[in-house]
Formats: C-alpha cells, structure tokens, sequence
C-alpha cells in the first residue's frame, strides 16, 4: 500500500491534475489503484473520480494506522512548501513526512516546486527531510538551487518537471477564433485593481475578442463573477473540470493565467498562453516554456501587451512546442524514481 500527500480535493485542477498523473505512474509500474490511498479533503469524490482509497487529509490517528501497512509515502506534487500564502502548509505537508520516517516507512518527494520559504526553522526542516528522502525530484531549476542552497547533495535532487506535462499535446484541429480565456486567482492587489480588470476586459471585447473567464482554483469564481457584473457580456465559467478541459480550450486564440497549471493546461491544448507574474513559479515555468509573462503591475497595459503577444503567436507556438518535447520526457522521469525506489 502506497500513501499520497497533497493538496488534494480542494477544487484546484492543477493539483488534480498532478494526481492524476500520480496515479498514472503508479499504475503503469504494477501498483493497482485500489492499493494507493490518498489524504483528501473530500475523500469521497478523490476516490470515486480516481478508483483510490483515500481518507480525512487531517484524521492523523487513521493515518498513522496506514502508515503501519505502508511501503511507500509519497508528498507531492505541486507548491506545498511555501510560507507565503500560509505558514501552516509547512508544518503540515513536513509533519506527515516526519510521521511517516517515525514509521520507518520509505518517502518520495515528487515533484515539487519550493520556495519562498521566509522562515529559517522551516528552511532547516525542509532541507532535513529532502536529504532523509528514498528519493526526490522537483519540477524547476529554481527549486533545485534552493535545496542546494540549503545543504542537500546536488546528486540527489533529479531536475524533472511537473507530472502533469506527461500527457503531451493534445491536437486541436478546429480554426483558431477571437476567443480570449482569462484566469485569475486571489491576490493581495485584486480589490485595489478591479476596475483595471474591467477595462481590460472591455478593451478586449472592444477589439472584437469574445472574453471568457475560466476559474481553476479555490476563490477563482468568485473573482469571475465579480468581473462579470463589471463588465458587459462575460462568459463566466461556472464548472470546469479536467474532463472538460479540452472543450474549453477547443479553438481558443489566448489563455491568460495567473495560475501555473493554467499555462501548461493550455500548451498541452496547444493554446497560447500568457502567464501573468504574481509569484516566482509564474516566471519559472513560463521561461520553461519559452512563453511570454506579463507583471502584474502593469496590468494598465495588459491589452496592448496581448495583441503584442497575438501579433508573435506562431512562433511563440513554435517555441513552447519545442520546450514540450524536452518536459514531457523530464516529467515521465518522475514514473522512472518511483520505479526505482518501489524495487
């Protein structure tokens, strides 16, 4: 039996997204579905729509009992071991690992992005339990100089990718139309930048663009239809999931995304993106994908920045098709280390 740690069953379809492909790799390596146990939010939904056993993320008397018949403890994907947004994902994702070394139970840390840590105490833990790990990889070159710089052997951090580019590009044969997707996630400066995103929106439609909003992530809604009622005539989204994905990308012109599985999602529909930069794994992965960025500070500028970005769209397309060759592979390293830790 095979525990899985994450930031599961809270809605985010990035993290879904990466599950699924968890779940993927540990299939294709001999390990049946129902023998992987996942700590979910909503465990549930996590079981029926992933044929896992899951349990309550926070019922640590269950899951200290799991561990007891586990071979393996799996933490990731994602961005787990951040401080910024929260200073009790740390504790937690971390405190699990150390329960699971207490059971003399193997871990992996797979796939993950890191940082920013602010704290020193948290600093010193994450690097404790990377250089305790079976195995670790992480998604970026950023997360990787990070362990180094805390003191975890460079030989023992694999450069992989996220999980989630193991799919690949999904062909859209329909003509590209003045379609305009827009995802934005909870940030610090949205009550203040509202009406800046109204303008922008209404630039677009101005040019011709149809506009829809696509949520992604926990509080993404919520700004959409605040937008809405800002603006005239916005698509809103109201229920996207990974199986619906495909449709609501099929024959789009441009993705703008604040969120990072919202710039893969749309290369992997062969879609440009434009990331829009309000945390460092923005930047990271768009330079991953050769894809271009846009501050969030100059969101004034955000319409003439996209016909910019529309004026160069074929060889943008050119350029992050080409990266998507190199991270497909990187991440289907992921599948190989859990394979080699597991024999």
């Amino acid at each position: 039996m095979i525990l899985v740690s994450g930031y599961y069953g809270f809605d985010n379809l990035g993290d879904e997204a990466i599950l699924a492909a968890l779940c993927e790799d540990l299939q294709s390596i001999g390990i049946p579905r129902e023998t992987i146990v996942v700590l979910s939010n909503k465990p549930q939904e996590t079981s029926e729509e992933y044929g896992v056993d899951a349990i309550p993320r926070y019922d640590l008397k269950q899951i200290w009992h799991r561990l007891g018949g586990a071979c393996l403890f799996v933490s990731g994907g994602g961005s787990l071991l951040q401080d910024v947004t929260s200073k009790r994902s740390i504790p937690y994702y971390l405190g699990l690992v150390e329960l699971a070394y207490a059971r003399g139970v193997p871990v992996v840390m797979y796939g993950q992005g890191l940082g920013p840590v602010q704290s020193s105490l948290f600093r010193s833990w994450i690097a404790r339990s990377y250089r305790r790990s079976a195995a670790c990889s992480v998604r970026n070159a950023e997360s990787r100089q990070f362990l180094i710089d805390l003191g975890v052997p460079p030989e023992k951090i694999e450069l992989n990718a996220d999980p989630v580019f193991q799919h690949g590009v999904m062909e859209d044969h329909r003509p590209r139309t003045k379609r305009i997707l827009l995802n934005l996630r909870p940030y610090q400066a949205w009550e203040n930048q509202q009406g800046v995103w109204s303008d922008q929106v209404t630039c677009w439609q101005n040019q011709g663009f149809d506009v829809e909003f696509v949520p992604l992530g926990p509080g993404d809604l919520e700004m959409g239809l605040t937008l809405r009622e800002r603006t005239y005539n916005l698509t809103v989204h109201q229920d996207v999931r990974l199986e619906t994905l495909r449709d609501v990308f099929s024959g789009a012109g441009l993705f703008v995304s604040m969120r990072l599985h919202g710039l893969i999602f749309s290369v992997l529909h062969d879609c440009q993106p434009l990331g829009l930069n309000y945390d460092p794994k923005v930047s990271a992965i768009s330079q991953q994908l050769n894809i271009p960025c846009w501050e969030l500070k100059d969101v004034a500028n955000l319409c003439s920045g996209v016909e910019q970005v529309l004026e160069r769209a074929e060889q943008y397309r050119l350029d992050y098709r080409r990266a998507l060759e190199g991270l497909r592979q990187a991440a289907l390293n992921n599948r190989v280390m859990l394979a080699r830790v597991l024999e």
